[in-house]
């Protein structure tokens, strides 16, 4: 079959995430469409023929798209999307359906796990034909087998669809406990790595899978208590190299959930990264009660400039009622760890959690001026269908609207309340603490550097705008 693979146009200006463990619109970064060349790479294995658009990536109106598909006239279109996205992004699955007849696909994660929200999905969006229950790569080339066989729908396993305004259901198929099985990601469908970046890492940049899933279970997390499943470090290597050598690779983000759960493993990754001298810059994401000295002089040496811990929160008993897990005296030690080893140490903190007090902020923001992050990123809680948060703001009467295009991070104003505080006072909060974090002079000097020009110019910029949105009361990331 002729299939097309697109990761939709950005949203309102917006670049878009769309994607197995991160879902909603972003600012300030652009990632290369990982979950579309998985999706991708597993239907050219199976002999499909494939056109990978990434109208996110390369700026592309829903016009153009439309133009690309009726050239290539494709017989099926797969496309993510985002949740709160999820009007716009099935614009191009509306137009492949009703404009060429063909087979639609889509999978949204947060979608797929919360029932009542699919099946509006379904009924609103009738002209999609399979929502994707599972992860996309393993189960699309079986979804296209079983219609172009014209064999009934219930021999698929992990896909929904709308039949006589019911939705239907098949049973999740048991996924690939071994990553290195799958088809890699179709990186040649690319025609470079230009349009993406991010933060502090340079151009050409990609995004580096080395692990799927996430066996703990924060309340407020969509990507919670999923089996953990691993790339072997050999072929996470062979993969960075390729792209080192095809696109001219500088930096990447390693794109798990957490790095570092499989010590021996994590290690060896490390040193092959080391040998292999390709002279690459990379950030991850953690957890506190992860991170250690030994790691941490191993990730610097490997190029690591930048780990990401979620704070959530000051607060220790706020902190305890999201079931993360962790304490206050193991952030302080993952902040040392990365002061001491040269690592920028970004912290992500959750604003309105439950139980949230005037009391509980001043306490957060206190806390991060002592362990004194290179960067605080200050969200508002987000529930996601999909969350035990959800349930416990829904039954409290403290879920303020489920206009689903506002459930992002990085939405300016609260979609919930708590117990103390309202919509109103989250929204002074978080610009009050932006405030006290943002204008530090001691803060400001601590982050220039006195040989590197560039970074200082950038770096500057960057909080201009992030001060000139708080002031205007736009998204701030």
């Amino acid at each position: 079959m002729r299939v097309m693979v697109i990761n939709p146009p950005r949203v309102d200006g917006c670049t878009v995430v769309r994607e197995e463990r991160f879902e909603h619109r972003d600012m300030g970064s652009c990632y290369p469409p990982l979950s579309h060349l998985h999706v991708a790479g597993a239907l050219e294995a199976a002999g499909h023929t494939v056109l990978l658009l990434d109208a996110n990536g390369r700026n592309l109106t829903l016009d153009q798209v439309k133009l690309e598909m009726d050239t290539f006239r494709p017989q099926a279109v797969f496309a993510r999307v985002a949740f709160d996205c999820q009007c716009e992004d099935v614009a191009v699955l509306r137009h492949a359906r009703e404009t060429h007849g063909a087979l639609t696909l889509t999978r949204c994660k947060i979608i797929a796990e919360a029932d009542a929200v699919l099946d509006s999905f379904l009924t609103r969006f009738p002209f999609i034909n399979f929502f994707l229950l599972a992860e996309p790569d393993a189960v699309v080339v079986k979804v296209l087998e079983v219609h172009a066989a014209g064999r009934p729908k219930s021999e698929t396993l992990g896909a929904a669809w709308l039949e006589s305004g019911t939705v239907q259901r098949t049973a999740l198929p048991e996924p690939e406990s071994i990553l290195d099985r799958l088809p890699p990601p179709a990186w040649h469908l690319l025609p470079s790595l230009a349009p993406y970046h991010t933060g502090i890492l340079e151009s050409p940049f990609a995004v580096i899978q080395t692990t799927r899933g996430c066996p703990f279970g924060c309340e407020f997390c969509a990507y919670r208590r999923n089996r953990i499943r691993y790339h072997s470090p050999e072929t996470v290597i062979a993969e960075i190299r390729m792209l080192h050598e095809r696109f001219g690779l500088r930096s990447f983000l390693l794109f798990d959930d957490v790095v570092g759960l499989d010590k021996p493993r994590f290690s060896r990754l490390l040193d092959l990264l080391i040998d292999a001298r390709l002279n690459l810059t990379w950030a991850c994401c953690t957890r506190a009660d992860l991170l250690t000295d030994e790691d941490a002089r191993k990730m610097k040496a490997a190029g690591c400039v930048e780990v990401a811990v979620g704070i959530e929160s000051g607060d220790s008993e706020v902190l305890a009622r999201t079931r993360k897990n962790i304490t206050l005296d193991q952030i302080r030690e993952a902040a040392r760890i990365c002061h001491e080893q040269g690592l920028l140490f970004y912290a992500m903190c959750i604003l309105g959690l439950p139980g949230e007090t005037r009391d509980s902020v001043r306490a957060t923001c206190r806390f991060l001026r002592e362990i004194n992050p290179f960067y605080t990123q200050v969200c508002f809680s987000t529930p996601l269908p999909n969350t035990p948060n959800y349930k416990w703001y829904k039954e409290n009467g403290y879920l303020l609207t489920e206009d689903w295009s506002r459930y992002s991070s990085l939405y300016p104003e609260p979609v919930v309340r708590t117990e103390a505080l309202t919509a109103e006072d989250l929204s002074s909060l978080r610009r009050w603490m932006y405030r006290r974090l943002l204008l530090r002079p001691r803060w400001w000097l601590s982050q220039i550097r006195p040989l590197d020009w560039r970074w200082n110019v950038r770096g500057a910029r960057l909080l201009a705008e992030r001060i000139i949105a708080l002031a205007r009361r736009k998204a701030v990331r």
